[in-house]
């Protein structure tokens, strides 16, 4: 697993601002390049800065888990999809296979793209396909496979979550914008003999000015963010918790207990259903199952012998500073609750789906359930490979969760998470999975 190495929630925020800056930097780049390279070079120099921008966000992923690979991860599929754009333009115009197309006293062989046509609508398209996808998207999934769900990495996890796709927008309105405001200038104004001074400023000096308005408008703004943190959040307790948290999921058989968030409607997830069984402790790196059964004793007054417990997994703040214990209780019957001054009710599976499609879980809740049901399937579905167990192809067995806490399969093993993702049952399966090792490898090298 790869070894991060963990910053302060002041440096994260700022590097929000970093990866912008060095991101959105790389397509600007082309285009000032543009006024002083030949055409025929851009295309290396487009896909030099992309091995640059791939070898800058590698080595965040290594130095650190306070990152996210989004707008990064669009900008190196732009400079990638557009010097293969530009480079086949190249090929068309030196092989004199446009002239078939269009009459060569028309064209201009020393100008056989601009630089700013190509690489805006490839960035709005890549933007574009973000949004579509949301979290769905490759770079997200594993993301959450590495790192694990927005609400399970703190504050720090809600701020790169909202900011990253705020980022992919933005970059979206200024790529949609030179983008028409380019073609409707070349199509109206631009005359494919030279570049004069007005065809330099639509198309190279737009596109690196605007890149500076974002500069210093995504500086104010994560500015103001870190004031923020630094003067409110960081004060919050139940926003900021520097310790270690263990939850306690409680089942018997196929149902689930639970209760609501009462007394924090001005907190995000107040009024809202989550497990009833959690504490908080100082920092500890690790907790045995035979602590978490004394934590749960202490906690609801039920001896051992009434309740079986095991671990379910552990997630970190990307700060570093705090991380939570996910254990699962399961008891002998529902009635042995009641003996407890625990309160709250029992949903069965079907209850529970329409609670979490309605989102009246917490978010913390929400995420241990989908970990839950992702890591069944998979172990019920797949082999550790990700090769089926059954000879039916899309065969999914059915979903239930009694004898849960004798299951032989480690929820905390994130492999687990990518056999859910990358299967015998998807296709091309066995050519993606060895892309997707060496890629992997080469990420933790």
């Amino acid at each position: 697993m790869t070894q991060h190495h963990h910053i302060t929630n002041e440096k994260a925020i700022f590097t929000l601002w970093l990866n912008w800056a060095i991101a959105v930097g790389a397509l600007a780049l082309p285009e000032m390049a543009a006024l002083f390279v030949p055409r025929h070079w851009i295309p290396t120099i487009t896909f030099g800065l992309m091995l640059l921008l791939i070898i800058y966000r590698n080595n965040g992923r290594k130095l650190s888990a306070s990152s996210c690979d989004l707008i990064q991860t669009i900008c190196v599929r732009t400079l990638c999809t557009s010097a293969l754009i530009m480079i086949i333009i190249s090929i068309i115009y030196t092989r004199h296979i446009i002239s078939l197309f269009y009459p060569e006293e028309l064209l201009n062989m020393h100008i056989p793209y601009l630089t700013i046509l190509i690489l805006g609508p490839v960035a709005t398209f890549y933007c574009l396909l973000s949004e579509i996808q949301g979290n769905n998207a490759s770079v997200c999934r594993e993301c959450i496979i590495r790192n694990g769900t927005a609400s399970e990495r703190g504050f720090l996890g809600k701020v790169f979550s909202q900011e990253s796709r705020y980022q992919v927008r933005t970059l979206l309105v200024l790529s949609a914008t030179v983008s028409v405001t380019s073609w409707v200038y070349y199509a109206l104004y631009y005359v494919n003999v030279n570049l004069n001074s007005a065809d330099h400023f639509f198309y190279n000096w737009v596109p690196s000015i605007l890149y500076g308005f974002s500069i210093i408008f995504f500086g104010m703004r994560y500015f103001g963010l870190w004031s923020y943190y630094y003067n409110h959040i960081e004060q919050n307790p139940r926003v900021c918790m520097n310790g270690s948290g263990v939850r306690f999921l409680i089942f018997h058989e196929d149902n689930i207990f639970l209760s609501r968030t009462e007394g924090f409607h001005d907190y995000p997830d107040g009024d809202k259903f989550d497990t009833p069984t959690e504490i908080s402790l100082s920092h500890s790196n690790s907790i045995s199952v035979e602590d978490a059964a004394d934590h749960f004793s202490n906690l609801t007054g039920l001896p051992a012998e009434d309740m079986s417990i095991r671990f379910m997994y552990k997630s970190t703040d990307m700060s570093g500073q705090a991380n939570v214990f996910h254990f699962i209780c399961c008891l002998p019957a529902k009635e042995t609750i009641n003996s407890t001054s625990v309160r709250g009710q029992w949903f069965t599976l079907s209850q529970l789906q329409r609670l979490l499609y309605n989102h009246e879980l917490t978010k913390m809740l929400a995420s241990e359930i989908h970990r839950l049901y992702t890591v069944t399937m998979a172990w019920k579905t797949y082999d550790a490979d990700g090769n089926r167990l059954y000879r039916i192809k899309n065969y999914r067995p059915t979903f239930h969760l009694k004898g849960i806490c004798d299951w032989d399969v480690d929820f905390n093993d994130s492999q687990w998470l990518e056999v859910a993702r990358f299967n015998e049952d998807k296709p091309l399966f066995h050519l993606r999975k060895l892309f997707h090792r060496r890629q992997r490898k080469a990420t933790q090298a």
